[in-house]
């Protein structure tokens, strides 16, 4: 009996180092007033405070380079789109970011709101044209929400909006893939080499990615089903794109109408939530 009790005693003593290791809390690995690098000794990601996303790291591997929002507002005078995409604060960009960056841990998670109204002088005379409030929330399983709430504020017409998820080709390669609409599902294997276009998905109201990989399975939830798109947008990477609700090139924004976009990205990392 007490050879038992001892047995069961080593076990779960050696397992203990194992369990701490897959729910290490999330931390600030580096800062500075305007970014933040978030993750654990197993992933990592960068936000700025422009609400850009980049460098999301599993280990030494970058999965994914970028994750941006993309807006074409159009100039009513011209009927143009103007190109607005996070990040780019030079060229008007998404509207004035915040001065600071300001993460903050709870529990064994960490999140960043960043909240801006969004204008360019190019439309209504620099007008207020919608409040954006973006919520990125990183778990230490390596899954990380990212959360767009847009309240449009006036009436102007949109050419686009979508959120780009970047992935790095290269991890990918070789891992077969399937994709959930609900209705049908299809599915492939992964091919890296430049100029392949192995995941055939153009515009439809997607639920799930998985792409299942030997270091683990790397996941895309769209959590309200949106339309998603993916391109080989460089030799390095393919391309999600995630149409934001209500934008449509055919009909105007109203004012006092929500969309929402809501993403869950789950990295290949050991460990559970």
């Amino acid at each position: 009996m007490r050879s038992s009790t001892l047995a069961a005693v080593i076990v779960v003593a050696l397992a203990a180092p194992i369990a701490q290791a897959q729910t290490d809390a999330v931390r600030i690995l580096e800062s500075d007033a305007g970014w933040a690098v978030l993750g654990t000794d197993e992933f990592s990601l960068r936000i700025d405070r422009t609400g850009a996303v980049g460098k999301v790291m599993v280990g030494e591997t970058e999965q994914c380079w970028l994750i941006r929002l993309y807006t074409r507002p159009i100039v009513p005078e011209t009927g143009e789109g103007l190109r607005a995409v996070q990040g780019e604060v030079s060229n008007g960009g998404l509207g004035p970011p915040p001065e600071t960056l300001e993460p903050e841990i709870r529990g064994e998670t960490a999140s960043v709101v960043i909240r801006r109204t969004c204008a360019r002088e190019e439309i209504a005379g620099g007008a207020p044209l919608y409040d954006l409030t973006q919520t990125v929330t990183v778990h230490p399983s390596g899954l990380i929400n990212l959360r767009y709430e847009f309240d449009w504020l006036r009436l102007f017409h949109l050419h686009s909006a979508s959120l780009v998820i970047a992935l790095r080709a290269e991890p990918l390669d070789g891992c077969p893939w399937y994709a959930d609409f609900t209705s049908s599902a299809i599915g492939g294997v992964i091919d890296a080499t430049p100029g392949a276009k192995s995941i055939p998905i153009r515009n439809r109201p997607m639920r799930t990615f998985t792409a299942q990989c030997p270091t683990g399975d790397l996941h895309l939830w769209v959590n309200r089903g949106e339309d998603v798109g993916v391109q080989r947008w460089s030799a390095e990477d393919y391309a999600f794109f995630l149409s934001v609700p209500n934008v449509s090139r055919a009909y105007p924004i109203y004012p006092g109408v929500r969309s929402v976009l809501d993403v869950d990205l789950k990295l290949p990392v050991a460990g559970e939530d």
